[in-house]
């Protein structure tokens, strides 16, 4: 009897210390390879430099990564992955001659582009300027009442409820094994700071070109009615930074012109200008999506300064950094109160010459549209 009672310990006591051992190797390999790009671990090329799961769980990890982050902050960006995919904060950073950081979050609705900024400046009162992107989708009323996936922050440190799934949980071990799998598989990359890869490489592009197209008007285009309460939120955070002695640079985010066209076709180009004219009346900004000769490019595989109708690449993003830090250039428009009448009759006339002067390309978006269910 006693002999079995000593078999029993000895067996429950294995499990435990095999439990014990494999949470500890978890949090050590996930640790090491911080697949989220979080706790700024040693980066080795071919093992860990690349994180393509660092978006994965971005809503939970994005303020554990800004809390465990030291470095004071100069300048910060909030948006969707409008902003995010062609901002390279290294570039912005080494051109300003501020530290940029960004909390771009994909699909991120209006509500939670500004819980974010407000959680920054929040972590860090330090940030002297803020780079808003605005996008047009997420003032949609069922969109910006709805998808608000982020909360407010009241506690400064990192809690456990924060750091445990981040260390311990299958998810990050899962990521952790794929995140070593894609970079063996790589060669001769080297993300930004942030985790982005500036690759222009795109011989794919009219897949992806497709699929936005057909994304956006089925979850945003159907059914779109301008929500006021966004315009209302947007400016009293505008009030809340400069109580805060944060200056807020508002930008209207890149599109395409297949995007345009899409927005045209679905009889949302009046709301589209009514959009930017109630910007203007709130705040000056910088009308990244006016129609100028980088969203104009053909999409075949050679296209560079978009990955897709709604997406613009780091190349494009450089131009637009131009513009932000140094020397104005074509890339952007500044829009103010005085000017936004003579501006948007002006992107009209554009739209007008470009449907008529590229019928076939017109007739392909307007193709891909009416596919889009």
């Amino acid at each position: 009897m006693g002999r079995r009672k000593n078999t029993i310990k000895f067996y429950n006591s294995s499990i435990i210390l095999i439990c014990i051992v494999f949470v500890v190797m978890s949090a050590a390999i996930n640790f090491t390879v911080d697949p989220y790009n979080i706790f700024k671990t040693f980066k080795i090329k071919r093992f860990n430099i690349i994180k393509p799961c660092a978006t994965k769980q971005e809503r939970i990890t994005k303020i554990p990564q800004l809390k465990l982050y030291k470095n004071n902050i100069d300048i910060l960006y909030v948006g969707s992955s409008k902003t995010d995919w062609w901002l390279n904060t290294d570039y912005h950073s080494k051109l300003s001659g501020k530290n940029v950081y960004s909390m771009a979050l994909s699909s991120s609705s209006m509500q939670e582009s500004i819980i974010m900024a407000k959680n920054s400046i929040f972590l860090h009162p330090e940030i002297q300027k803020i780079y808003f992107g605005i996008d047009f989708f997420s003032f949609t009323e069922g969109y910006y009442d709805t998808a608000v996936d982020v909360e407010s922050i009241r506690e400064k440190n990192l809690t456990k409820n924060e750091l445990l799934p981040l260390l311990i949980s299958l998810d990050t071990l899962n990521y952790s094994l794929q995140t070593v799998i894609n970079n063996l598989k790589q060669k001769d990359i080297s993300p930004d700071s942030n985790g982005n890869i500036c690759n222009i490489n795109n011989p794919k592009a009219e897949y992806y070109f497709k699929q936005t197209i057909k994304k956006y008007k089925k979850e945003y285009y159907s059914n779109y009615k301008l929500n006021q309460k966004a315009f209302l939120a947007l400016k009293e955070f505008n009030d809340f930074a400069k109580q805060n002695n944060v200056e807020v640079v508002f930008f209207v985010t890149p599109s395409h012109i297949a995007d345009l066209i899409n927005i045209y076709h679905n009889n949302l180009w009046a709301d589209y200008k009514t959009f930017k004219k109630k910007l203007a009346d709130m705040f000056n900004y910088y009308d990244l999506a006016s129609i100028n000769k980088y969203n104009t490019e053909p999409v075949n595989s050679k296209i560079k300064y978009f990955r897709d109708a709604v997406h613009a690449t780091c190349l494009l993003g450089e131009k637009i950094a131009l513009n932000f830090y140094t020397t104005p250039n074509d890339s952007a428009v500044f829009i103010t109160r005085k000017n936004v009448n003579d501006y948007l009759q002006k992107e009209d006339l554009k739209l007008k010459n470009y449907l008529q002067d590229n019928p076939q390309t017109v007739k392909q978006i307007e193709e891909y549209s009416d596919n889009a269910f």
